[in-house]
């Protein structure tokens, strides 16, 4: 059975922008509304059989939403990522260095730029990653009960996703795996400083590219608490639409 997706037409609106107007909607409140928008930016509906998706699209209309109806088999997949550990920008774009190779990308050609914010557990070492389960088995071998599994500790974590060069190759952005070397004297001792000059400099001249809303907030040094989303499934969703609506492919 063919399944829809309602998609926002606006590629930088804000994730929770429609969460007064959903939690209104069958089968929501406040936070389930919140949490979808969190986990499927940009969307209204997915998985909806037409007739409940045309309903939500009249409904959104009303709301002020300008909305796009697809087929769910015509949302496109983002091409497979590659991570680059240092860019470098030179004159009408810029060097990508992953696995020793060096890939040039014209900032004309970049169809997609995102940025994301998202919190999960923080990455433990090795040792303090082992802690719990040797406790837990020393405890066993004496007897007593297991102590409790500490709260893991949760840290936010940054990308951005660039789209563009020869056969829309996509760049995954982390700010921990990037070598900022080529931003010379404006180079920060703070990592996420350093991300937000990078992103500065790279998106400012891509005037083709479907940007969201977390790029502008981000550079700007806005508030990003009400813009982060659920994590990093959210954030391949969210490349995914931005592509439907770089390429227009309206269903």
């Amino acid at each position: 059975m063919i399944s829809y997706a309602l998609t926002l037409k606006e590629a930088a609106i804000e994730p929770l922008a429609p969460a007064a107007f959903l939690s209104e909607i069958k089968g929501h409140n406040r936070d389930s509304a919140r949490d979808f928008l969190r986990a499927q930016p940009g969307f209204l509906g997915r998985n909806l059989q037409l007739e409940a998706a045309r309903e939500l699209a009249a409904a959104a209309s009303l709301a002020g939403f300008e909305t796009m109806l697809l087929q769910e088999t015509d949302l496109p997949a983002p091409p497979h990522s590659i991570e680059p550990d240092r860019i470098e920008p030179k004159g009408a774009g810029f060097y990508a260095r992953a696995g020793g190779a060096l890939t040039f990308i014209p900032y004309d050609s970049i169809t997609v730029f995102s940025a994301a914010a998202f919190d999960a557990p923080a990455v433990a070492d090795s040792i303090q990653a082992l802690k719990p389960g040797l406790f837990t088995k020393i405890a066993r071998l004496a007897g007593v009960p297991a102590p409790e599994a500490p709260t893991p500790l949760r840290e936010t974590f940054f990308r951005a996703d660039i789209i563009g060069g020869e056969g829309r190759l996509r760049l995954l952005l982390k700010p921990e795996n990037l070598d900022f070397s080529p931003l010379g004297p404006a180079r920060s001792n703070s990592s996420l400083i350093n991300f937000r000059a990078l992103l500065d400099t790279l998106s400012a001249p891509a005037f083709k590219a479907v940007k969201n809303r977390f790029l502008h907030a981000f550079i700007s040094v806005q508030p990003l608490t009400s813009l982060k989303i659920a994590g990093h499934e959210a954030a391949e969703i969210e490349v995914s639409r931005l592509l439907l609506l770089s390429s227009k492919v309206v269903i």
